[in-house]
């Protein structure tokens, strides 16, 4: 590849990842929305099936998208497509909701249309993404673009989360258009993302001339599966560490109904949780460049055990509310900044150094379907806090993610030439 292609593409490919990270923190599940389900219905099953319709109409169509790229010597074109359906309906949502969309019902239903338009055609642009990122970009310099650009993302990130602050306090326009101008702001932030994305050059790279056909796509991933052991052991591991989204879009409302926490604090998370991405932008993309990856996954699991454990002991400890407790809880939010941003510079740059060019969409897209199974959980995670507490739900997932880190010293290193 030509050094002024790769400059080129670098530039443009961060400034995708920056812009749409930003549009992640603004209109984020992990904190943003679901309090703004929460406030809208009161129900935990609803913030946890929100996040059930987000990952599912992600996940699940990659493996259809993948078949269908295959052989397309072109990848670009279907991410430009795919960025272009979805992206404008976070400002339809906002729209809709500062001009006057009050019933809590409707706008619910409305924000769950949004929010699957937007994942189902990302979910085709992710797939086209991933191959034309694995061109662009040498596996040595991989883990650099990703650490630089969420480091940049991270330190604007705290001017988003003072904003979301100020928006959601008393100073903020009324609800719900305080929230109408967040996912606004998400929204123009995405069709930055759209804009970097149109100026990339994709690299020539070969490919396979005809995609199997149907009755023989799925027995084919079988044996991709029976015959690539690590590939085979990293789904089982990444399966296991995504249990944590069993208590993850709960960590936010544990913190209003137990802990009695303002809901300024929303906003105040938001930036700790950007704290913990700039830790990880910065140490952790250090550590893929040096040492590969799979430290990378093997660190981030170890950290993520900590978010259920401090859930646990300060419900066990019946904690009040005080300003210590409050920056003592923020810490789980650093960590789920830590696990967030090591998806890239981990378990996706991992399962890209095992996957065979002329078969990238495919792994990609297994790698990520696959994940579906995972779409029960928080549902399931709203329901089982309903039913018992939330030290139990903080418990069961402790447990599991302790199991997935030991496994992930199973991963042995691995880098592609």
């Amino acid at each position: 590849m030509h050094n002024s292609l790769y400059k080129r593409n670098f530039a443009m490919l961060l400034g995708d990842a920056i812009a749409f990270g930003l549009a992640v923190t603004f209109a984020s599940t992990t904190t943003v929305l679901p309090d703004f389900i929460r406030t809208l219905t009161g129900s935990q099953v609803v913030v946890g099936l929100f996040s059930t319709a987000t990952s599912g109409a992600w996940l699940l169509p990659q493996l259809f998208y993948a078949r269908f790229l295959m052989n397309k010597s072109r990848k670009k074109p279907y991410l430009i497509l795919g960025t272009a359906i979805g992206r404008p309906f976070y400002f339809l949502y906002a729209a809709a909701l500062w001009c006057g969309l009050r019933d809590p019902r409707l706008a619910v239903v409305f924000l769950f249309v949004a929010q699957v338009m937007f994942m189902a055609s990302d979910s085709l642009a992710s797939v086209a993404w991933f191959d034309v990122y694995a061109k662009a970009i040498p596996v040595q310099r991989r883990g650099r673009m990703i650490g630089i650009a969420q480091f940049v993302r991270g330190v604007l990130s705290f001017g988003v989360g003072a904003l979301i602050t100020l928006l959601l306090s008393d100073k903020g326009p009324a609800f719900p258009q305080n929230y109408a101008v967040i996912i606004g702001a998400a929204g123009i932030c995405l069709m930055l993302s759209f804009l970097f994305i149109t100026q990339i050059r994709e690299p020539d790279e070969p490919i396979e001339q005809e995609p199997p056909a149907w009755k023989e796509y799925l027995p084919n991933l079988l044996r991709t599966l029976r015959a690539d052991d690590v590939f085979r052991r990293l789904l089982l591991v990444r399966l296991l560490a995504g249990v944590d989204t069993l208590a993850l879009y709960f960590y936010i409302t544990f913190a209003r109904d137990v802990l009695q926490l303002a809901p300024a604090t929303v906003g105040v998370y938001n930036t700790v949780q950007t704290v913990g991405s700039i830790l990880a932008s910065v140490g952790l993309g250090v550590v893929s460049e040096r040492w590969g990856s799979q430290r990378v996954i093997q660190i981030a699991t170890a950290l993520n055990v900590m978010a259920p454990l401090l859930g646990l002991g300060l419900y066990l400890a019946g904690a009040p509310g005080t300003p210590a407790i409050a920056v003592l809880y923020g810490w789980t939010f650093v960590v789920v900044g830590v696990t967030l941003s090591a998806a890239m510079l981990g378990w996706f740059n991992y399962a890209l150094e095992l996957s065979p060019a002329g078969r990238r969409p495919v792994y990609m897209g297994l790698f990520n379907t696959s994940a579906g199974i995972l779409i029960v959980l928080p549902p399931l995670g709203g329901w089982l806090q309903e039913q018992t507490s939330y030290g139990v739900l903080f418990g069961v997932t402790a447990i599991v993610l302790v199991l997935a880190h030991v496994l992930t010293w199973r991963l042995p290193a691995r880098r592609s030439p």
